[in-house]
């Protein structure tokens, strides 16, 4: 299982070419989509959020991700491509920048970093890809059934925390938070979920489960 939060053998020699350490603010832009990527960002502490945004006012959420010592921009370093997202403050970051020359660099010089990074790589890119592809081809109570099954279960240590407001849930899911609300009123009437203040909690674990797997 990959790890979001890199080994520690690869963040003590990043930090060998990182200069000061800066603090950002809640709610502020670490990333920009579609900007080229100048430094990677190597996330000390804090909670970030990653967006997608397709320019007629929709915009997808991804999640939050609780950061210890995260390298965020490998993707576009090794591909010179434009960030892919938006990556804003959840609460308040500290992080370090670090040069596309020297972090090339040290994955040159160390061979099994080189392959730990390419299999984290391929592993975020291919979860990725199959969330994504779920919430294209199979309905919105799957999708939200499934999450809250995860969840519940615990098995997936990468998978990105939910978030508290339902409005930013709906964009999690892709959709209009009418939908979202129908949506999660059908499940909670199916006795599978509740809601809660920590978010929607699973009721019935293998209820929910059969549910999910009569979609496949």
């Amino acid at each position: 299982m990959f790890q979001y939060h890199f080994s520690t053998d690869l963040v003590e020699q990043l930090l060998h070419f990182t200069g000061n350490r800066y603090q950002q603010q809640k709610k502020e832009v670490l990333l920009h989509q579609d900007q080229p990527l100048k430094k990677l960002v190597l996330v000390r502490s804090g909670t970030v959020s990653f967006s997608y945004d397709v320019g007629n006012g929709r915009r997808l959420l991804l999640g939050q991700l609780d950061c210890n010592n995260t390298l965020i921009g490998e993707i576009e370093a090794l591909n010179n491509q434009p960030c892919i997202y938006t990556v804003t403050c959840f609460s308040d970051v500290s992080y370090n920048l670090i040069e596309l020359k020297h972090w090339r660099q040290v994955l040159l010089e160390n061979p099994q970093l080189s392959l730990y990074t390419a299999q984290t790589i391929a592993a975020k890119f291919q979860e990725n890809q199959k969330v994504n592809l779920d919430k294209l081809l199979l309905p919105l109570s799957y999708n939200i059934a499934k999450d809250c099954l995860m969840r519940a279960q615990n098995n997936n240590p990468t998978l990105l925390r939910a978030y508290p407001t339902v409005s930013a849930e709906a964009e999690r899911f892709a959709t209009t938070e009418r939908a979202y609300r129908r949506v999660v009123t059908e499940l909670v009437d199916k006795g599978l979920i509740v809601r809660s203040k920590e978010g929607l909690q699973t009721i019935d674990v293998s209820a929910l489960e059969e549910f999910v797997e009569s979609f496949t």
